[in-house]
């Protein structure tokens, strides 16, 4: 990447644009950043214990495996389009939802990214400090109380908070670091575990009583990580200049997204089945399972696969933080999400008891809230022939284009509201089972319930009630490539 890519603090590493718009002289990344960007967060431990749950689930091998390709499928295909609104806007997922949400509506987007990102830092950082202990106990004798795991969780949080204030160059530098080190730890890990590996497999209790509603319960965790990245991709598509191919770089997204998964989450089933005992958390079984020539390794894999993941979510939060209207700087909101996630994961360091539900909960009504948001976006994005005014995404003001309804875009938010709920009543979990599962025989459709009707509503209201709009410049309509 040029080194001009990003704007830099005169004398310092340190990148000091925010949410502004990208000018195109600044715009020197490319689509390859992206797809490693995207491959190489996901070789993480945190990433790999959610891979873990559909054996967890009660799933045999190869339920499991399908489960996991059908739903990084599904997920990494439906984000690809959205990394083009940030290439066209030059800001970020959540600022440049305002041309669909209205310039006080991208709101939604803001809070979802937040939500989103410190939930998965949290998560970051408490399984790279298992790894932490984990490994410590079995190379040096540590304990593996609670103090231990929480100067773990410092130790993790301090570098990732690092990563994230020093900015987009330098997460973009450890995702790929993260792709080659990590990656390679977690491939050969499946050889060693080998030998106690069964292909046949069958798994045990079914989680939710029976194997279909099991399977689309494993298959919609896993769909829901690729789609959680949906408000994070622009952060690095922003870079992309207009004159690069729109489409190379939605291709570039989902096969980053995907690749990165598979061979993070696969590995992760495929270990996960040579532990004994299920109830184990991933990280403790799998170091505890490996032989003692390897704990150093994939030691290392799990403390610095938590550094990447980490970065890139404080970095998001910061710039979904700072999207919210404040006069804050990147940096300082990047700070104060740091401090926010780490009270999350003191808290969680004190009662882990419980995480696997936690997980399967959380990243659930992830999905539910995302789809409908990411499904209004792509309509939107169809409708005005990916045509904007990044000027006017950041005047609040009655005179920008997407000013709407008082900052707001009424038919976008309420689709996204008519989706969300309609998702939770599909919505079957361990914690929470919406009123309409048993209809579908107890599958969870919250998914795709919500993405759809999210679409259909928004379409017909937009439709109905047409918003005209300025027309758009000849200076952003050029140099556009389809």
């Amino acid at each position: 990447m040029s080194n001009q890519t990003v704007k830099m603090k005169e004398h310092s590493s340190i990148e000091i644009r925010g949410v502004d718009m990208i000018p195109e002289n600044e715009r020197n990344s490319k689509a390859s950043n992206v797809f490693y960007v995207l491959c190489g967060s996901q070789f993480a431990f945190g990433i790999m214990a959610i891979g873990s749950l559909p054996i967890v689930f009660g799933l045999g091998w190869w339920a499991a495996f399908w489960a996991m390709t059908v739903g990084l499928t599904i997920g990494s295909i439906a984000i690809g389009p959205i990394s083009i609104l940030s290439q066209r806007t030059g800001t970020n997922g959540a600022l440049a939802s305002g041309a669909h949400f209205g310039v006080k509506g991208r709101i939604i987007g803001s809070l979802l990214n937040i939500v989103i990102a410190i939930g998965f830092y949290a998560l970051m950082v408490w399984t790279g400090a298992q790894a932490f202990v984990a490994g410590g106990h079995r190379l040096f004798g540590w304990s593996e109380g609670t103090g231990t795991l929480l100067i773990g969780c410092i130790i993790v949080s301090v570098i990732t908070a690092i990563v994230a204030i020093m900015g987009h160059k330098v997460v973009v530098l450890f995702e790929k670091i993260g792709t080659y080190l990590v990656g390679s730890i977690v491939i050969l890990s499946v050889f060693i575990f080998a030998s106690k590996f069964n292909v046949s497999y069958e798994g045990g209790h079914y989680l939710l009583g029976g194997f279909w509603p099991t399977w689309a319960l494993a298959m919609l965790v896993i769909a829901s990580v690729p789609i959680s990245y949906a408000p994070f991709v622009g952060d690095y598509s922003r870079y992309i200049p207009n004159s690069h191919s729109s489409t190379k770089l939605a291709g570039a997204t989902s096969l980053g997204m995907f690749v990165g998964c598979w061979l993070a989450m696969v590995p992760a089933s495929f270990m996960m089945s040579t532990v004994k005992d299920l109830s184990t958390p991933f990280v403790t079984g799998i170091i505890g399972g490996a032989p003692s020539w390897w704990i150093a390794p994939i030691t290392i894999a799990g403390i610095f696969g938590a550094l990447p993941n980490g970065g890139l979510c404080l970095y998001s939060a910061g710039l979904s933080l700072e999207s919210l209207g404040w006069t804050l700087k990147r940096v300082t909101t990047t700070i104060i999400m740091a401090i926010v996630g780490f009270l999350l994961v003191f808290i969680g360091v004190q009662d882990v008891s419980n995480m696997i539900h936690l997980i399967d909960g959380f990243v659930i009504i992830i999905i539910v809230g995302v789809s409908p948001w990411l499904a209004i976006n792509l309509v939107g994005h169809y409708l005005v022939k990916g045509r904007y005014k990044p000027l006017d995404l950041h005047n609040s003001s009655k005179s920008s284009s997407y000013w709407y309804s008082s900052g707001f875009n009424i038919p976008a938010v309420i689709s996204w509201t008519i989706g969300l709920i309609v998702g939770l009543l599909f919505t079957s979990t361990s914690i929470f089972t919406g009123p309409f599962v048993s209809a579908v025989g107890g599958i969870d459709l919250s998914f795709t319930s919500s993405a759809l009707v999210g679409a259909i509503v928004y379409y017909a209201l937009t439709t109905l009630f047409p918003y005209r709009s300025r027309e758009v410049s000849s200076e952003v309509a050029e140099n556009i490539v389809p």
